[in-house]
């Protein structure tokens, strides 16, 4: 994992400790609670639907070249 990648998870995990921390004493019934899952989940599916990955893995290399030799 690059040294960029653990930097934004560690902000991530501070970040979901400290809402977590704040809807645990705000929240007064189950409706906070709904309004934080509700919160959490759509942070999920954005972070999902930005992430994009351009190869296989982080150590491979593509799986098609281009060369002067081909028709593109």
């Amino acid at each position: 994992m690059r040294a960029t990648a653990v930097v934004q998870a560690a902000i991530v995990l501070i970040v979901a400790v400290g809402l977590g921390y704040l809807v645990v004493k705000v929240a007064k019934g189950w409706a906070g609670w709904v309004v934080f899952g509700v919160i959490v989940m759509a942070a999920l599916g954005g972070a999902i639907a930005i992430w994009q990955r351009q190869y296989p893995a982080a150590t491979k290399k593509r799986t098609f070249t281009r060369d002067s030799e081909s028709n593109w």
